[in-house]
């Protein structure tokens, strides 16, 4: 019999995510440890890095979607040489981070140089493209059409936008003319348009006012040491409909979080890196999904040299994308591990 059912169990009920009204159940047994399900709305945890290399083969290729739902999408993207092409979504804005690589985020306002650890945000309606790649990049992208906005909570004690935020470095020079033609993709929604120039139409000379784009590194996020009860995780970004949040999750001086029905978000994980492990996750990439309403404890966070990672949430209610589905496996919902009913990814069945 597990040492669970020992000693009382503590649930807790929310409504609108960590901001709205909690109830707490005390149960002898311990519920999140489920003996096999049947269906398809199941926890699942993503390899990202079993995501076959031909599918980025293509020079011209574009990140990959692997769930899905209203106004939001989660994708991977892999890129060893630059793109001879620029990209803009025009409907959406993107939340790029960096779990591995380093090379040089090309945009229409500047450019910059990215390493493993990276959020770089870029609004809907700014161009881009990948330049040099000094070391292959892997990222996993939030794509919302709601607008994205930093503003930390607890700041400047879980993260410093004044030391810590930094934009692209204007190229202060202009677009050259080019031998054949320039073709700027223009993403909407799911489908896509090619504008063509005779000139590199991305370089700028200066940029003047308000940052477009952003960057900052999941390093300079900090937890929120608590002694006693647990607390909500720090708030980095929120969008503007309410629809969607980011906060840092990495390993903090807290309790346990508790067994969690959350009634109205989804939850998405992305460990970024160690040393420690986050329970059964210790791979940078590793994205685990437990969709609204599924009873979840997830590991211990108090784990020392330490680790971090970040949290979505989202209203929407997500599905997997074929793609998704190649790299899925069921997971338990304890310490966030393959479950021991999946012996394969999940379209194996």
């Amino acid at each position: 019999m597990p040492d669970e059912v020992l000693a009382p169990n503590i649930e807790l009920f929310s409504r609108n995510g960590f901001a709205g009204p909690n109830t707490t159940i005390v149960r002898a047994q311990y519920r999140p440890r489920f003996l096999r399900a049947r269906g398809e709305y199941l926890p699942r945890r993503f390899h990202t890095w079993d995501l076959p290399a031909q599918v980025f083969a293509e020079p011209k290729a574009l990140p990959v979607t692997i769930l899905e739902g209203e106004g939001i999408g989660l994708e991977l993207n892999r890129r060893a040489a630059a793109m001879s092409f620029g990209y803009v979504n025009v409907w959406a804005d993107e939340l790029h981070y960096i779990v591995s690589g380093r090379g040089q985020l090309d945009t229409e306002v500047g450019t910059l140089e990215v390493r493993t650890g990276d959020f770089v945000l870029i609004p809907r309606a700014v161009t881009y493209r990948w330049g040099e790649i000094a070391e292959e990049i892997n990222e996993f992208i939030v794509v919302t059409t709601s607008e994205l906005r930093l503003d930390p909570e607890g700041a400047p004690a879980t993260f410093n936008p004044d030391l810590h935020l930094d934009r692209p470095v204007p190229h202060g020079r202009p677009g050259l003319p080019v031998d054949d033609e320039y073709e700027v993709v223009v993403r909407t929604g799911d489908r896509f348009t090619s504008y063509f120039y005779d000139v590199d139409p991305i370089p700028c000379l200066d940029v003047i006012g308000a940052p477009l784009v952003v960057r900052f590194n999941i390093e300079n996020v900090q937890g929120l040491a608590v002694a006693e009860g647990g607390l909500a995780p720090a708030q980095l970004m929120s969008s503007t409909s309410g629809r969607d949040f980011i906060f840092g999750v990495g390993s903090r001086h807290s309790a346990r979080p508790p067994v969690h029905h959350n009634a109205d978000f989804d939850e998405v994980i992305c460990y970024g890196m160690g040393p420690s492990p986050w329970g059964s996750v210790d791979t940078p990439g590793t994205v685990t999904w437990t969709p609204k309403g599924i009873l979840h404890q997830g590991p211990e966070e108090n784990v020392q040299p330490g680790y971090r990672a970040w949290l979505l949430e989202t209203r929407s209610s997500l599905t997997m994308t074929p793609a998704g589905r190649d790299i899925a496996y069921l997971m338990e919902t304890d310490r966030y591990g393959v479950h021991p009913a999946e012996g394969q990814p999940a379209t194996a069945r």
